[in-house]
C-alpha cells in the first residue's frame, strides 16, 4: 500500500500517513491509539463516531447510512463512523473526548 496522504487526529495532533484501503478505526489500531468501539466495526453501535473536520472521505455505505437514519438525533454534522470511513488524502479527524453512547442500548 501507498499512502495517499496525512490523516491527523484531534485533541492531540497525532499525525499518521494515511491508506484509502484502510478505515479510521483501522488507522487508529495501527497506531495503538485508545478508539472506543464496542461492536469490532460492523457498524452496529456507533460507538466509533469521528468528526470530520476537513479533508476528503470515501462516502456513506449502506450499512453506516442506515444507523444515521435511526438514530439521527445521534449524529453532529460531519460524524461518521471509525469503522467505515476511509480518508482520500489528507484528512483532519476529531475523536470526542466524552465516552459515546452504544445505540444498541
Amino acid at each position: 500500500m501507498k499512502p495517499t496522504g496525512t490523516l491527523t487526529w484531534l485533541p492531540d495532533g497525532q499525525q499518521q500517513p494515511a491508506y484509502t484501503e484502510l478505515t479510521m478505526l483501522s488507522h487508529a489500531m495501527n497506531v495503538d491509539r485508545d478508539h472506543p468501539q464496542a461492536c469490532g466495526g460492523h457498524s452496529e453501535c456507533g460507538t466509533c463516531r469521528v468528526r470530520i473536520v476537513s479533508g476528503a472521505v470515501s462516502p456513506v455505505f449502506p450499512d453506516e447510512r442506515l444507523l444515521m437514519e435511526d438514530f439521527p438525533g445521534s449524529f453532529r454534522p460531519g460524524e461518521r463512523l471509525a469503522c467505515q470511513v476511509r480518508p482520500v488524502g489528507d484528512v483532519v479527524v476529531e475523536v470526542s473526548i466524552d465516552e459515546i453512547q452504544d445505540l444498541r442500548d
